[in-house]
């Protein structure tokens, strides 16, 4: 429950949920844009696009798609370089979209982060089912060479276009 005071003694209460969605893939191939001098450079762009999954399932509830943007090389050490992302999943029916932005660390010939690693970016927004959803994302590269990615969600109570 959040509570908001909105002038002396009047108080708004909105009810908020808690959700978290999981949502798996297999592995995926970088489309690579290279600008600048070739090889790793600040403006190169990666886009992705895959079907989307439940866990353990082969089913496709959905898709991912999105870009990476590489913004520094040799970040925050040698051998790695820093990309931010703006992923788009959806997930049910096409309005359904959950936004992961933030930046990442990456090793520089890797086209995505390592087998084993995750890393956690913020939920910039979501539209239908997670209209005014906010929160956060595990994305993690499983061994096997699969992705999970695990949403929590903080969702309006009074949200509006959600299907």
């Amino acid at each position: 429950m959040v509570v908001v005071i909105v002038g002396p003694g009047v108080v708004a209460a909105s009810a908020e949920t808690h959700e978290v969605v999981r949502v798996a893939h297999p592995a995926v191939t970088a489309s690579v844009i290279d600008v600048g001098p070739v090889g790793s450079s600040p403006g190169d762009l990666r886009t992705y696009w895959t079907t989307l999954t439940k866990p353990g399932t082969v089913a496709a509830i959905g898709s991912m798609s999105g870009s990476l943007l590489t913004t520094a090389v040799d970040k925050p050490r040698a051998g790695y370089e820093l990309r931010t992302a703006a992923l788009v999943f959806t997930i049910g029916a096409a309005a359904n979209q959950l936004e992961v932005g933030g930046i990442a660390k990456y090793r520089r010939q890797a086209p995505t982060v390592s087998r084993s690693e995750s890393v956690i970016r913020p939920v910039v927004g979501g539209s239908g089912r997670y209209a005014g959803a906010t929160g956060w994302c595990r994305s993690t590269h499983k061994a096997d060479n699969t992705w999970r990615h695990t949403f929590h969600l903080w969702l309006p109570g009074s949200a509006t276009g959600r299907g």
